[in-house]
């Protein structure tokens, strides 16, 4: 249940918010804030290579990201049908929230990285995210604290 009373239960919408912010002389001042507008990426590669794209997506101020590792592929007589012949069925799943703004240069990187790294194929998409709950939170995720 959502306490009003503590920002660390507040639903943050994801539109321009106003903050009001103590200075150091106990006046309160506002300022405006622009919300960022957040995406969840989800990229599935081999797990052979999820310290690479681990590191390739941090380059773009990522804040959050979450490794499951998994098993599993089509059947072989499925992947010689596709013409893909055997794959690795170990695979890592990377989950990260990053700013909407650069979701476009953060897929363009991972698909340069798909086709030049041997072995580096992979899947990446993004899922818009319209709240997250707790104002630190939502600042943590989106990289944008007050008097940054």
């Amino acid at each position: 249940m959502l306490n009003n009373k503590n920002d660390e239960n507040k639903v943050v919408s994801l539109k321009k918010k106003r903050v009001k912010n103590k200075s150091l002389d106990g006046s309160k001042k506002i300022i405006s804030q622009d919300v960022k507008k957040l995406k969840l990426l989800v990229t599935i590669i081999n797990r052979s290579r999820a310290i690479l794209y681990l590191d390739t997506i941090e380059q773009f101020d990522v804040n959050f990201q979450m490794v499951i590792y998994g098993k599993g592929t089509a059947t072989s007589s499925m992947l010689d049908m596709l013409g893909l012949g055997q794959t690795e069925t170990d695979k890592a799943v990377i989950f990260s929230v990053i700013n909407e703004a650069k979701t476009k240069d953060v897929l363009e990187t991972l698909k340069e990285k798909f086709e030049k790294v041997k072995n580096g194929t992979g899947i990446a998409y993004t899922i818009p995210l319209n709240s997250v709950i707790g104002v630190s939170i939502y600042q943590f995720l989106s990289n944008n604290r007050i008097g940054k």
